[in-house]
């Protein structure tokens, strides 16, 4: 009898964990740590958490993408899935952050934390001590374990297989993991061995151009959190056009219902978002369960709260961040900008001098060729708007002295202003993809001419700076880098500018117009790319040395320092016909290539 009664505790022993719903084993063994949450102790999801985290389990599912604002608990799903695959369905498990700081700081900061204060995970993991596979980059569980990564490092992502990826605020993560490429895309590939695999991808979007979590959210079924109107009943997803207040009042916002009117007050709302529900909203690619939530439908905010929010995004980046934190949205109207050369001519207007008293700064971009050199000059006022005051094309061989000297000649020149005041260039960039080492030496030139120049180089990715200072080139000086896609995107929005504003760029009626022509020369075009939206400029046009001028002449208003004094300078004052007829004599060439347009 007493080995009977062994054997069955043998075998009770050797019998797995009953299986559980992500959501139920979260609530049921999971605490949450003081240290981490203003309500600490036992769990308790939403129930639109909970729909989100089941999916998890779902045979027909192996990709749960979550784009949510802020303040839904996101975090907390994720980390409930966490401890749900290292107590229930143990396996090889990737998590992926943006960087190392920030893997470092999520194990530190909410995944540690929650072992130590759940017992059923400080049971499994790292055999119950510190040490012994419990580290800030690596967790061991009894059948698994669990690798920290950085989007940043491809040694982190092309490791052994895995069968559980958690991507977290992929819209944050490197364009490329070093040179191996979307970081993303190396992380999943990681799981293709395994029939069984789950991937979770979490983020808040940014900006329309690159967000993966918008892209992945429409690769899948787009699910939403209906709610019933506590009046008709009929269910709705909240959307932000549904909340009216009045300006400054923020206090008093309503939710209105669409079908038939009714205005719901906060404590409508959370009712009316326990009684919620996913809804699919798209036929998606088979496997991905996509979801969207705002913190219209969270418990964690407010109708107030939203509508404040809106109230103080008074500012573009204000506003774009509450798009995209608030509302859970991309925020982005430049995808939809398409630039016409006639329409630009039209709107151009006459910019000679004397010119404007406001003017603080004047900066140039000048375009290398084989055969010429083009530059534009650049007025920025005080306003906070900009003037096209020339754009010129210079003839001549780029490998030989000639063309560089009449670039010499036109840098040195000014610019009169209205109160008499002649400004000159503040600084130059010079694009060095061409004619390399003609572009060093004339840099070097001029900078013992006490001229503010710099050999730039530009460099693709929406997600790059401006303006920042790269390697040496030819072992001389130091490149600048500029991001040329942003750049062009910045300058494709603010020509088409309707309104005079901060940002708007003035164009001269008197270039012809082959120069509106080159402005409108690109377009943004969006392809998929192994399933993933990309952005990038394509020529439309045979030329467009005008707009990758103008985008030079725009990098250069990044410098700081540019404002220069109020006083007259000594550099000499030239017309265009002088500088014409300079050129003339300097070479055979001839100067019928010139833009016939005045200096001052």
């Amino acid at each position: 009898m007493v080995d009977l009664i062994i054997l069955g505790l043998w075998l009770d022993a050797l019998k797995p964990p009953p299986i559980m719903l992500p959501s139920e084993f979260a609530e049921t063994h999971l605490r949450l740590p003081a240290s981490a949450n203003a309500i600490p102790g036992p769990l308790k999801l939403t129930r639109y958490q909970a729909g989100m985290i089941d999916a998890f389990v779902d045979p027909k599912i192996d990709t749960v993408v979550m784009c949510c604002s802020a303040q839904v608990g996101k975090s907390l799903a994720v980390d409930s899935l966490v401890g749900y695959i290292m107590h229930c369905a143990p396996g090889p498990a990737l998590h992926v952050s943006p960087t190392t700081a920030r893997a470092e700081d999520w194990v530190r900061d909410r995944l540690d934390p929650l072992i130590a204060a759940s017992p059923a995970l400080r049971a499994v993991v790292g055999g119950g001590r510190k040490g012994g596979g419990d580290s800030l980059s690596h967790k061991m569980f009894a059948g698994g374990s669990l690798n920290l990564a950085s989007s940043y490092k491809s040694d982190d992502l092309a490791a052994r297989a895995i069968r559980y990826v958690f991507l977290d605020e992929v819209d944050r993560f490197a364009a490329s993991a070093g040179t191996e490429g979307d970081p993303v895309a190396l992380a999943i590939k990681r799981t293709r061995t395994f029939a069984n695999r789950r991937i979770v991808l979490v983020s808040t979007p940014t900006s329309r151009i690159g967000s993966r979590i918008a892209a992945w959210y429409i690769r899948g079924d787009q699910r939403r959190w209906f709610v019933p109107c506590p009046e008709c009943k009929a269910f709705d997803h909240i959307k932000f056009e549904n909340l009216i207040w009045k300006s400054g009042e923020a206090s008093g916002a309503r939710l209105v219902c669409m079908a038939c009117g009714h205005h719901a007050d906060e404590v409508e709302r959370r009712k009316m978002v326990e009684l919620g529900e996913w809804r699919t909203t798209a036929i998606g690619e088979p496997g991905i369960a996509s979801y969207h939530i705002n913190e219209l439908s969270s418990p964690f905010s407010s109708l107030a709260s939203v509508a404040q929010q809106s109230d103080d995004a008074v500012t573009p980046e204000q506003k774009r961040t509450f798009h995209n934190v608030c509302l859970g949205e991309t925020f982005d109207s430049s995808t939809e900008i398409e630039l016409n050369a006639s329409e630009l001519q039209a709107r151009s207007e006459p910019i000679t001098a004397p010119y404007d008293n406001r003017i603080a700064a004047i900066t140039a971009g000048v375009d290398v060729q084989g055969n010429r050199l083009e530059a534009t000059f650049l007025a920025i006022h005080r306003d906070k708007t900009s003037s096209v005051l020339n754009h010129i094309v210079l003839p001549g061989d780029t490998s030989a002295p000639q063309v560089w000297a009449d670039l010499d000649e036109t840098l040195g020149t000014t610019f009169r202003l209205q109160d008499g005041r002649q400004l000159p260039i503040s600084a130059t960039a010079i694009d060095s993809g061409f004619s390399t080492d003609q572009v060093v030496n004339f840099v070097m030139s001029q900078r013992k001419k006490s001229r503010r120049i710099f050999a730039i180089k530009g460099v693709s990715g929406f997600d790059k700076p401006a303006i920042k200072e790269g390697s040496k080139i030819k072992g001389n000086m130091r490149v600048m880098l500029i991001g040329v896609d942003g750049l062009k995107l910045s300058v494709a929005k603010r020509l088409a500018m309707l309104d005079l504003g901060p940002g708007y760029i003035r164009l001269p009626s008197h270039l012809d117009s082959d120069y509106f022509e080159q402005l409108a020369a690109e377009e943004l075009r969006i392809k998929l790319v192994r399933g993933f939206a990309q952005h990038a400029f394509h020529k439309t046009a045979a030329r467009n040395e005008a707009l990758d001028a103008l985008v030079y002449a725009v990098a250069m208003t990044s410098l700081p320092n540019l404002i220069v004094p109020s006083q007259r300078t000594t550099a000499p004052e030239m017309t265009i016909a002088e500088m014409a007829k300079r050129l003339h004599e300097s070479s055979n060439r001839g100067s019928s290539q010139l833009k016939d347009i005045s200096y001052g």
